[in-house]
């Protein structure tokens, strides 16, 4: 399944210009209207309209809800684009895929959406400063949103009364659900399904806990000192093959991420990420305050609830029904989980993505940084929930990744973190290779830096390497280093 570049998500809106500057960064100014998302309500022509889906009569056809929808799109958009583009055809085959029937989508499932859309003037009295916050780019911070408040920022997602031309100007996505909704594919349907699961099974009654968003950055280790890194390398487990992260909810997950958060969740994206944020809607919110990543940087949220199963995968993806998360769930009710966002290398630009050029110090200091800013723990308390993280192939599907070097690059930077890993092989078949090689390295006192410095043997040798024998040829580089030490 090819993972693409996340476009625009709106029928009528002009594409992202890749040439618009990113974001200021910390300590170019003081706090600017930039720095919060301008929401829905605090426009007064916007929110009018969108007052409007709760007026009498109540919707009862899906024409009624175009209608009311088009009201607000026209203020935010071309009036005759709109009127002429927008149509609810996804939204509808979606209804039909939940199985809740058209009556109880409009009685039911349709006003918990919409009150919770329209709650959003008193809920923000919740969040600090009453503001939802950006998390700039190059600048390490933390917010905390109440799962009610993020609930209402989902349903205004949902229902496509954010302004998105503002997040195109802050190289973020565009938090429209436009392109779902007026879907005719059965994976992007089967998404829409599961966001719509969300509003049938919390309804209007109050969600306790909090979604965390981090950003981090600033843990950057140069080249030389990971070579000389003393960290002991951790034991690592390995699942069974074709299992999945969500066999595993006590575990930290590594997320597979585009740059941008979310990846293609709501614009024709169907693998990993876009699964993991649709079955747990709430991820989506980081949509709203997270601009594009730079390569320093990776995005932990912690909290989002499974609510949704799926099958499938790809352009196969379908929605699996009901899901009972089965998480541990803190005091105050946030439910304990964790994802990991790290975007991978892109070699499908690459002429020739050889396991030779994915060893080149830049590339490996690259990948070694993305998965330490991913893996360290954002407080002692993050370690102590999730001591172990679960990852996997790592930027060796369409970006053409070399699986075995990904997985020693992990290894590595989650060590340095002192977090242990699961390895989830998937597809591939070196699990159990990977596995004896681990405990044979650890066992024999290995390090970050021998590690690293092993792999740096094995790039400049040059002999016969190619993903097959990655494992063999570091662990006889592996060797000698001991042996050298020895004598």
């Amino acid at each position: 399944v090819e993972c693409r570049e996340p476009q625009r998500q709106s029928g009528w809106l002009p594409p992202r210009s890749p040439s618009r500057p990113g974001m200021m960064g910390c300590g170019q100014a003081a706090a600017r209207d930039e720095d919060f998302v301008p929401l829905p309500c605090d426009d007064e022509a916007i929110w009018e309209a969108v007052r409007g889906l709760s007026d009498p009569p109540q919707i009862s056809s899906w024409e009624m809800l175009r209608e009311r929808m088009v009201r607000y799109l026209a203020v935010m958009n071309d009036p005759q684009v709109v009127e002429r583009q927008f149509r609810l055809g996804g939204l509808q085959e979606a209804v039909r895929m939940l199985g809740c029937g058209e009556a109880s989508f409009f009685s039911e499932v349709l006003p918990a959406l919409v009150g919770r859309a329209l709650a959003l003037p008193a809920l923000k009295a919740r969040l600090e400063d009453q503001k939802l916050r950006v998390l700039r780019q190059s600048c390490r911070g933390t917010l905390r949103i109440p799962r009610d408040v993020g609930a209402s920022l989902l349903a205004n997602m949902i229902l496509c009364t954010v302004n998105e031309e503002w997040h195109d100007d802050q190289r973020m996505h565009s938090p429209s659900f436009v392109r779902l909704l007026m879907a005719n594919q059965s994976q992007e349907i089967a998404k829409l399904a599961m966001f719509l699961h969300f509003f049938e099974r919390v309804g209007a009654a109050p969600i306790p806990g909090d979604i965390v968003i981090d950003r981090v950055t600033g843990v950057t280790i140069d080249w030389n000192a990971w070579l000389e890194s003393t960290t002991p390398l951790l034991p690592m487990e390995m699942a069974e093959p074709m299992q999945g992260f969500e066999e595993a909810p006590e575990l930290a997950h590594a997320d597979f991420a585009n740059r941008y958060i979310g990846g293609g969740v709501l614009s024709g994206g169907c693998v990993q990420e876009e699964i993991r944020f649709a079955i747990c809607p709430e991820n989506v919110i980081s949509l709203l305050v997270c601009p594009v990543m730079l390569d320093e940087e990776a995005i932990q949220i912690t909290g989002a609830e499974q609510f949704s199963k799926y099958t499938g995968y790809g352009f196969r993806l379908g929605y699996g029904g009901d899901h009972k998360d089965e998480s541990r769930v803190a005091d105050d009710g946030s439910v304990l989980t964790s994802i990991l966002a790290m975007d991978a290398l892109d070699f499908r630009r690459v002429s020739n993505p050889s396991i030779e050029m994915q060893l080149h110090e830049s590339k490996m200091l690259r990948e070694l940084n993305k998965a330490h800013a991913a893996f360290v723990p954002v407080n002692e308390l993050s370690l102590q929930t999730h001591p172990m993280v679960a990852t996997g192939n790592w930027g060796c599907g369409a970006f053409l990744g070399c699986a075995p070097l990904k997985a020693l690059i992990q290894w590595a930077a989650a060590s340095q973190c002192n977090r242990r890993l699961r390895y989830f092989p998937f597809d591939e078949t070196f699990g159990p290779e990977l596995e004896a090689l681990a405990g044979r390295v650890v066992n024999t006192g290995g390090t970050v830096g021998s590690l690293l410095r092993g792999l740096a043997e094995v790039r400049d040798a040059k002999d016969h390497l190619h993903p097959g024998n990655l494992f063999k040829l570091f662990e006889s580089a592996h060797a000698r280093e001991n042996r050298g030490s020895e004598a």
